[in-house]
This record gives structure tokens, C-alpha cells and sequence, in this order.
């Protein structure tokens, strides 16, 4: 069970980057991924998205988020929510993310809150993600980040629901100019390092597949789509965990 447990990435939804190496994904921002990358969004850009773990309704992701571009600097707003009626978890963020020329930073303040049930009711805790990419050249981008950097933790019950605190570096290396590779590791504490590798393939511009894999103790495989439409992208990603079943990612934007 241990094993299977470090595979799960607590608090924040899995996003549509390929094998989820988000640290590095800088096509577009992805809510609760690399605060840094929303600091490349030229344009408004509402967001949202719907994740499915292993076909159960009571293991689902709900989120939104709305990216908002300036001249000094971009703001995002982003709320997820997990769970049931008898137990849920909620967070709400505002990103704020600028480029100072080849490097771009980004600090996200997190909101988060979690219900459960009899006497217990609501619990919240206050935490952040910070984020840092840069261009190495034209066709290379590295990136870090790191959530949870207070240790912030729940209490209830002389019971402590610790907060993950994560730590990511990765690569972005493009190919050619429709082709990227991007390598992701990290390190999770009380739970050890992960990886991902994965890649992106834009077949015409309309329409681009990824694929890759992610694992802790086992690998994860994962092959998704994403149709481009006008204004409007819709991204599926399907994820095959097989100790415990298939999960299903989904994101829906349009850009203003």
C-alpha cells in the first residue's frame, strides 16, 4: 500500500502536460502547476478542468482558473475542488508571475481547506508555490519549483494532515519546431523522489498528441490529444495506473 500511496500527488490536480512534467510545460499556464509559466500568457485566458481517478466519482478534481496578463505584471486565479459531500478538499489560488528578460518567476499564495465529518467540520491551512524558468536558448528551457516551502499542516483530533511540500526541476528540450521532450524530477518529502518523461508532437495546428510516463516505486504510462478550435483548446489525457485502474484528465480553454 505504500508504494501505491507515493504514486498519489496530494492537494493539486495532475494537469494535462505530457507524463504531467509541468515544471518545464510552457505552451500555456496550468493552474496549480509552474507559477512561473503564467508569466508567458499574452492574452486573457479562462480555463477549465475536469480529472477522473479510476472511473470513481468520489476521486474527482473540479477546477477553473482565469489568467490575466499586464503590463508590469500577470495575475491568475485558480479553485480546485476533490471529494464528496461527506469529505472534500477545496483550494483556491492567486498566482502573480513576471519575465526580468531569458528568466521568468512566478509566487502562487494557496488557500486551502478541507471538511470532515461529525464534530471535526472545516480545517484550513495557508501555504505558497514558488516557480523559476529560463530560457537557456532558443529551443532549451529549464525550470524549478517548489510547493508548500512553510510546511504548513492541518491538526484535528491529535491527528496532523501534513501538507506535501514538493520540489521539482526539469528540461524542456524542442527538437524540431513542432516536437518537445520534456524531463521532469522531484523530490517529495516523507515519500521520496519522482520522475516523469514525456512528449509533445503538433501533427498540424489544429490537433497535437503527447505522450510519456511518471512513476515513484512503478510507471505510470499516459496518451493524450489536444484539438485546437478557433479561440478554444480541449486537452484529454488518459493515465493507466495498473495497480489500481485508468484515470481521465481533462482541460477545456478559450483565450480572449
Amino acid at each position: 500500500m505504500s508504494q501505491i500511496l507515493a504514486q498519489v500527488q496530494e492537494i493539486l490536480p495532475s494537469g494535462i502536460a505530457p507524463a504531467g512534467a509541468d515544471v518545464v510545460f510552457t505552451e500555456r499556464w496550468l493552474a496549480f502547476a509552474n507559477p512561473a509559466t503564467l508569466s508567458r500568457e499574452e492574452s486573457v485566458m479562462a480555463s477549465v478542468g475536469y480529472e477522473n481517478r479510476y472511473f470513481l466519482e468520489e476521486l474527482s478534481d473540479e477546477y477553473l482558473s482565469l489568467a490575466i496578463p499586464s503590463k508590469f505584471f500577470n495575475v491568475g486565479v485558480a479553485f480546485n475542488f476533490f471529494g464528496y459531500a461527506d469529505y472534500h478538499e477545496m483550494m483556491a489560488a492567486v498566482t502573480v508571475a513576471r519575465r526580468f528578460g531569458v528568466a521568468a518567476v512566478g509566487i502562487e499564495f494557496d488557500y486551502f481547506n478541507m471538511f470532515l465529518p461529525d464534530e471535526v467540520g472545516y480545517r484550513h491551512a495557508f501555504t505558497a508555490q514558488v516557480g523559476l524558468q529560463l530560457d537557456v536558448t532558443d529551443r532549451c528551457v529549464v525550470g524549478f519549483r517548489m510547493f508548500n516551502p512553510s510546511f504548513s499542516r492541518i491538526d484535528y483530533n491529535d491527528v496532523a494532515r501534513k501538507l506535501p511540500v514538493m520540489m521539482h526541476v526539469g528540461c524542456n528540450y524542442r527538437f524540431v519546431d513542432d516536437l518537445d521532450l520534456l524531463v521532469e524530477v522531484g523530490y517529495v518529502l516523507d515519500r521520496g523522489v519522482d520522475w516523469a518523461v514525456g512528449m509533445e508532437y503538433r501533427l498540424m495546428p489544429e490537433l497535437l498528441v503527447r505522450a510519456g510516463a511518471r512513476g515513484c516505486d512503478y510507471v505510470i504510462p499516459s496518451l493524450g490529444v489536444g484539438v485546437c478550435f478557433a479561440r478554444f483548446r480541449f486537452d484529454l489525457t488518459a493515465e493507466a495506473d495498473f495497480r489500481i485502474g485508468t484515470s481521465l484528465l481533462s482541460n477545456l480553454s478559450y483565450k480572449f
